[in-house]
């Protein structure tokens, strides 16, 4: 009979890692998918490199790099990344966002 309280403590403590918002969800989904594709996370990581390089003060130019990287990988992914403006910041829709993000962005290296 312990496993069944054991069990709700675990379920409980992962809860802030699951999105409420379904479109958060979805993005979360969509940032794993691009992370286990190659060719999409080397696309992402150039697009990440550019925003670096592009800091506060992007030129147009730069701009247009970015989102012309950010399309290739797909429209799920502009989605996803949109999905993420304005996530109330403490809000386990934001940290969920922000855990996926950061575990694509750790396949760069």
């Amino acid at each position: 009979m312990r496993v069944v309280p054991a069990c709700v403590a675990i379920c409980l403590a992962a809860a802030p890692a699951f999105a409420a918002d379904p479109k958060v969800d979805a993005a979360v989904k969509t940032f794993k998918a691009v992370a286990s594709d190659a060719a999409k996370v080397k696309t992402f990581c150039a697009m990440t490199k550019a925003m670096d390089d592009a800091g506060e003060k992007p030129t147009p130019a730069s701009e247009a790099k970015i989102e012309g990287l950010m399309k290739q990988i797909g429209p799920d992914f502009v989605a996803a990344w949109g999905a993420g403006d304005n996530l109330p910041e403490d809000s386990p829709d934001a940290k969920a966002w922000d855990a996926a993000l950061d575990e694509l962005q750790g396949k760069c290296g």
